[in-house]
């Protein structure tokens, strides 16, 4: 019997309420055939030629090749198959295929359900994830030989899969199958196989097998859809125009060197005032009346953050990229944090919630935050009681090589609290803070070369008494110091950041650590003029 031709197919769903082919196709005007085989319709072909041109990499020799690599053109097609199985449709496309596609029109994860419902979660080749740390990182993790999915270090709780490949169960698969948006599968076929083949795939695609491998993919997924976007944008505009702010704020994004800020500005450096923090009224009282208080607005306003030292700007944001915001819609939910949306697992983040609320609240007796620089309010407080609290605060510790340098704490005080100090910022900010306090900790305990620097920074009356020989870790406490505006004893945090708290405070207990949470009421300043 002759053996089927191998073809590396692609695959992709396209959105349930597509009810006409066309409704997928970028340029209406590209030529297509229908495919059909023994009296039935497979569906239609549509295809264009990629024009010819030069390689890029040319022009760099064209100074000393004179026209001898004039020849020498790249060339390219494209080609999509449509086809409907089962009311349901399906793209797989050939070459640049996806280019003419809207890119709309399919529906997001699907190759990554279909690959996590067919594959041996102990046999894993590669991950594509995007970690929600301070500083987001994408990583692609490959193994040398098939492994459990956690051997490649995923934090469940703080990493987004985003793509998978893995060894199939069934061989009728091959020998590997990789999910994103679309599923790419390398297997003998003939075109009259695909409707059944695409079949099998829609029933994976609803499957919920991989939850008893890969349940956690379900409690964070970023919404990448220009639809599905818009919608969101559309009900937060609604939420703002009708001045509904619960679970809603504006934040400065990045980590920032509040040491030499002086304030900040909307849309440009001409405007009069200058405010000491952004926030929805001083924001919306700049708009005013005339202009449209929409995610397009958002969208199209900076917010300028203005250098004490220079008075010029030193960096800038979008308003939109500042929002954030939690809300429900359509019977589900969704963050907005960083300028990106994602939709939220209800009882991931009920878990979260209950998580956090058991952090025991620190009964240190601390000011209110007053003043304009983190550095400020530290010494503040180590002015107050000089015996109590030692200032730790820009006293770095170069540790590890390199330029590496350990920020110990903010201020430590006589009975062993490491306190860490934050003015509320947006989930990087807060972020940053928890993973100081994992980073500082992690080096008092297992690293006598540390607590030997440790011990010059500090006073006398603090220092460690052996510091060659190793602490007890229950005899220190982490505490989180959060200045937040507003009239909460315990403000809202947002769900990145109550994430990378309970993580932190999950590994600081499990050193054997104390950990608390602090707040501390920002008091209200004028605007600049």
């Amino acid at each position: 019997m002759k053996k089927n031709k191998t073809f590396a197919l692609t695959v992709l769903m396209l959105k349930s309420h597509i009810a006409d082919v066309m409704d997928t196709i970028k340029e209406p005007k590209v030529p297509c055939v229908n495919v059909d085989l023994g009296g039935h319709h497979i569906g239609k072909l549509f295809y264009k030629q990629i024009p010819t041109h030069p390689p890029a990499w040319v022009k760099l020799f064209k100074p000393t090749s004179e026209d001898k690599l004039n020849q020498l053109v790249n060339s390219g097609s494209a080609a999509v198959l449509i086809v409907l199985s089962e009311k349901q449709y399906f793209a797989l496309t050939f070459g640049c295929g996806r280019s003419l596609l809207k890119p709309d029109c399919f529906e997001e994860n699907f190759g990554l359900r279909v690959v996590l419902n067919s594959v041996n979660p102990e046999k894993i080749r590669s991950v594509d994830t995007q970690s929600l740390d301070a500083v987001p990182l994408n990583q692609r993790s490959q193994a040398s030989i098939a492994s459990p999915i956690f051997d490649f270090g995923l934090n469940v709780e703080q990493d987004l899969l985003y793509a998978a490949t893995g060894q199939p169960k069934d061989p009728a698969f091959g020998k590997r199958l990789t999910g994103k948006d679309a599923l790419k599968i390398s297997i003998p076929v003939v075109v009259e196989d695909i409707p059944k083949l695409l079949t099998r795939f829609s029933s994976l695609y609803k499957a919920d097998a991989y939850k008893e491998s890969f349940a956690w993919i379900d409690n964070l997924k970023e919404i990448r859809q220009k639809s599905a976007i818009e919608k969101l944008d559309a009900a937060l505009t609604e939420k703002i125009q009708q001045k509904n702010f619960e679970r809603t704020w504006l934040s400065v994004p990045d980590i920032i060197d509040w040491t030499d800020i002086s304030g900040f500005k909307y849309q440009n450096m001409k405007h009069d005032i200058s405010y000491d923090d952004i926030d929805w009224d001083s924001y919306l009282a700049f708009l005013g009346t005339e202009m449209p208080h929409t995610a397009e607005t958002f969208r199209k306003h900076y917010v300028l953050a203005i250098s004490e030292s220079s008075g010029q700007q030193i960096n800038a944001w979008t308003v939109y990229r500042c929002i954030y915001c939690e809300l429900s819609l359509d019977g589900a939910d969704y963050a907005l944090n960083n300028g990106k949306w994602f939709k939220v697992n209800i009882d991931f983040l009920n878990t979260i919630n209950e998580s956090v609320g058991k952090i025991p609240v620190s009964n240190l007796p601390l000011p209110d935050y007053s003043h304009n620089k983190e550095a400020d309010y530290n010494q503040a407080v180590h002015q107050s009681f000089p015996e109590y609290f030692a200032l730790m605060d820009v006293k770095n510790i170069s540790h590890g090589g390199g330029h590496s340098k350990i920020e110990f704490c903010d201020l430590y005080t006589k009975d062993k609290h490491l306190i860490h100090v934050k003015r509320y910022g947006g989930s990087s900010v807060l972020s940053h803070l928890f993973g100081q306090g994992v980073v500082s900790a992690n080096l008092l305990l297992s690293d006598s070369n540390f607590r030997e620097k440790l011990n010059e920074k500090l006073p006398e009356s603090h220092k460690i008494n052996n510091p060659l020989q190793k602490v007890k870790a229950e005899e220190f406490e982490i505490v989180y110091v959060i200045a937040s505006k507003g009239t909460k004893v315990i403000p809202d945090l947002p769900l990145f950041s109550k994430i990378t708290l309970r993580n932190s405070f999950n590994q600081l207990r499990m050193y054997g650590m104390k950990v608390s949470l602090k707040y501390v009421q920002v008091k209200k300043r004028q605007e600049k003029v």
